[in-house]
């Protein structure tokens, strides 16, 4: 960024900051002395008996014990309906078998393939690794096919 550009974004973010600050204070009127409201000394003193009034109910009604609750009611025992004579009984005894859900185990090949010769004289060399699927037999743990 040019030296024009640094100059020209530091003067608006300034006139922002100064145009900001010129609008809180004028908004807040900071400076001004304000006079304290006056309220008469019998408003206060009702206001104040209100307050103790209440005070005491509060006090009066956290002392009371709740009222003792209601009895619950007793009914007498339902029982269930008699089943039609024409619907077969179902048979509630009889429980559906347990399923074992057995997912079938992962297929994982690596084959290692060949590094081809290098014409220069290092001695390290990085092995390739390939999984495309098909293996070379010496891995497969006797299974057969590879992919998805």
């Amino acid at each position: 960024m040019s030296r024009i550009h640094s100059t020209v974004i530091a003067l608006v973010i300034g006139a922002a900051a100064t145009i900001g600050m010129y609008a809180a204070v004028h908004t807040v009127q900071l400076g001004q002395k304000v006079s304290a409201p006056t309220v008469p000394a019998h408003a206060v003193a009702s206001r104040q008996a209100k307050l103790d009034a209440w005070s005491r109910s509060l006090h009066a009604a956290l002392a009371k014990r709740p009222p003792a609750l209601p009895k619950l009611p007793h009914f007498a025992p339902v029982q269930a309906p008699p089943a039609p004579a024409s619907a077969p009984p179902v048979a509630a005894a009889k429980a559906q078998p347990h399923v074992t859900y057995v997912r079938a185990p992962t297929v994982v090949k690596y084959k290692h393939a060949v590094t081809p010769p290098t014409t220069t004289t290092t001695t390290t060399t990085t092995p390739s690794w390939s999984d495309d699927g098909s293996g070379d037999g010496s891995d497969d743990g006797g299974s057969s096919g590879g992919g998805d």
